[in-house]
């Protein structure tokens, strides 16, 4: 179910590296962090964002390339390269321990803050999140490496980011996504190592909770499920419905076991929130 009314704050910035990052902090408490997927931005999480704001810290980050953040503020495409340019700009915000969240290509990256750095990272949650092994929209685009080297010579770039906006369209994403998006989105997908992923979820420690829906048309449930059984304890949401962005279609749900399970962990149970459940 989804909540009555999406939070879409103003964007605040700073600058990193000469450069834009934008990002939205509301309320106050525990700090939770949310990663978009590719391509993305903090409105994908805009329909939990009331229910969580009344409990957390939230903070949606911007990832670089994407929404108002410049390219050039982190242009490394690796889940190592991004989780060191969230830190950094955490580190601007002074954000030391905090809890993290990833959509889809954003569960990379947050797990790999939580597998390398679970010094700074109370807990962690995939939602919608790539598994130990390519999913079956990466295994669509076998030559995703070679694709994302001939962005990067300039008379090749123009006419294949037609060619990409026209695909990005065709799979259902909003028409008109910038140039910088489509181009880091195949640079960050040729990027993605399963190697890496696996050795993380083998360091993983932090508690863990999994979301997924069987529906998902761009990650297979049986990816989900076996991610789920490797990581940490911590709640596992399966739904039948709801597609890839089931932050938006199960966002009172989501919320609900998010919440408590981080009222439980970060032991900042507020004297409103002692017997009753949270208000999505």
């Amino acid at each position: 179910m989804r909540t009555e009314k999406p939070s879409d704050p103003e964007r605040r910035f700073l600058q990193l590296n000469g450069q834009r990052v934008a990002y939205t902090d509301e309320g106050t408490g525990p700090v939770l962090v949310a990663l978009h997927g590719c391509p993305g931005s903090a409105r994908d999480w805009r329909w939990m964002g009331l229910p969580l704001e009344n409990y957390c810290r939230f903070i949606r980050l911007e990832l670089p390339g994407f929404g108002e953040t410049a390219l050039r503020s982190g242009p490394a495409a690796s889940q190592r390269g991004r989780a060191q340019w969230v830190l950094r700009v955490l580190d601007a915000l002074n954000v030391d321990r905090f809890c993290v969240i990833g959509h889809s290509a954003g569960g990379f990256v947050a797990l790999e803050l939580a597998a390398r750095h679970s010094e700074r990272v109370h807990a962690l949650g995939l939602i919608a999140a790539p598994g130990i092994r390519r999913h079956k929209a990466l295994r669509a685009y076998p030559f995703a490496g070679l694709l994302s080297a001939a962005l990067r010579i300039p008379f090749l770039r123009p006419p294949l980011i037609r060619r990409l906006h026209s695909g990005f369209a065709d799979a259902g994403f909003p028409s008109g996504l910038p140039d910088d998006s489509i181009r880091q989105t195949m640079h960050i997908v040729a990027k993605m190592n399963f190697d890496r992923q696996r050795a993380n979820v083998d360091l993983l420690s932090v508690p863990t909770m999994v979301t997924w829906s069987k529906d998902d048309r761009f990650i297979e449930a049986e990816v989900e499920e076996e991610l789920s059984r490797l990581c940490p304890a911590g709640p596992r949401l399966e739904f039948a419905d709801g597609g890839h962005y089931i932050q938006k279609t199960y966002s009172h749900e989501i919320c609900v076991a998010l919440i408590e399970w981080i009222q439980k962990l970060t032991s900042e149970v507020t004297p409103e929130s002692v017997g009753e459940s949270p208000s999505c």
